[in-house]
């Protein structure tokens, strides 16, 4: 199968193998040729039922009938020189796809100069290319500090890219089929006041593109007394402190998890967002005002929850999912809190 370039090039190597445990339930063939000038290469995957050729990349003049007698086989993982990977389900149709990246770097105006890759969506009769979806993947990585993350609960692909120590940029893509689709793409600015994040940018509703702004909060580097979910649907209480100043944030309950409240929104304006905390035996109350709504963190023997005042009109958000408690505010201090 594999034969020797005459003329200008010299062949340095020559590999052929096949490969078992790429992918359950397929075959896939490798071959690989090395010149002075270029490396070329030539992929094959087989249905191991019908022996169906369902994808076939690369340079084609490598394969020969005479592949099977000369091919070595071996396991995936030996072979460290590749350029295929199982990419993971990324159209969300309970199929794994692949992608395949070229044999030569590039250098076209990335921050990092990269090898093309094409994505490969599973099908039923076999893997077919997608220009989109190999765009967003690309593009991903073509950035500085890019990612491609491949997200099955929300079942979207997110990109995210680094403009610097304290500037993010995402993007959010809807998938159907082989076409990807941006939902949202957005800018956070990490330093804008901590202990939370700006985020500036714009998402697809009813078919259009609207602008928001907002704040997001990385849940890990902060100090939680309490979160629970709300029964109603409508989004997460967050309790924690930074440097002595206690913050209450609620967090959407949508895909993106941004902070639709956050009390106080800075360190600057703790000194005028204050709390008032009691303790009734064995049930807590924390209370703050945010113009003339009146909010009541409570938690009980029976339960948790927050209630909100609005003109005397009180709506009564009972919570679930409670991690820590109001009962650690007995015993600390913060610079934002009054007790009774």
């Amino acid at each position: 199968m594999l034969f020797i370039i005459s003329g200008m090039f010299t062949v340095k190597a020559q590999k052929a193998y096949v490969i078992h445990d790429f992918m359950k339930g397929h075959t896939l063939y490798f071959i690989q040729q090395k010149t002075d000038s270029e490396t070329k290469e030539y992929y094959k995957l087989t249905d191991d039922k019908n022996k169906k050729t369902v994808l076939e990349f690369g340079a084609k003049e490598l394969s020969k009938p005479q592949l099977n007698k000369i091919a070595k086989e071996v396991a995936f993982k030996s072979i460290p020189e590749n350029n295929i990977r199982i990419l993971g389900d990324v159209n969300f149709d309970g199929r794994e796809d692949i992608v395949i990246h070229e044999t030569e770097i590039n250098d076209d105006g990335c921050y990092t100069a990269q090898a093309t890759a094409h994505v490969f969506i599973n099908t039923e009769n076999g893997f077919v290319y997608s220009p989109s979806i190999s765009e967003v993947y690309n593009g991903a990585f073509c950035v500085r500090g890019g990612s491609f993350e491949i997200d099955a609960k929300k079942k979207r692909i997110i990109t995210w890219s680094a403009g610097g120590a304290a500037l993010h940029v995402c993007a959010y893509y809807s998938v159907l089929g082989k076409e990807a689709k941006m939902v949202a793409n957005f800018e956070e600015e990490g330093y804008y006041s901590m202990p939370y994040s700006k985020i500036i940018g714009k998402k697809m509703e009813n078919n259009k593109w609207v602008s928001f702004t907002s704040l997001s909060l990385y849940e890990p580097e902060v100090h939680k007394l309490l979160s629970f979910d709300t029964k109603n649907g409508k989004g997460k209480v967050i309790l924690f402190n930074v440097d002595n100043i206690l913050y209450y944030a609620f967090q959407q309950n949508d895909e993106y998890r941004f902070i639709s409240f956050a009390y106080p929104s800075s360190a600057e304006k703790a000194d005028k967002s204050t709390f008032k905390f009691k303790k009734q035996n064995t049930d807590y109350e924390l209370e703050f005002n945010s113009g003339s709504v009146k909010y009541l963190v409570y938690e009980t023997t029976s339960g948790v929850g927050i209630k909100i005042n609005v003109n005397e009109k009180i709506s009564d958000w009972q919570g679930m999912t409670k991690e820590g408690s109001l009962e650690t505010l007995v015993n600390n201090k913060f610079s934002n809190v009054t007790k009774n």
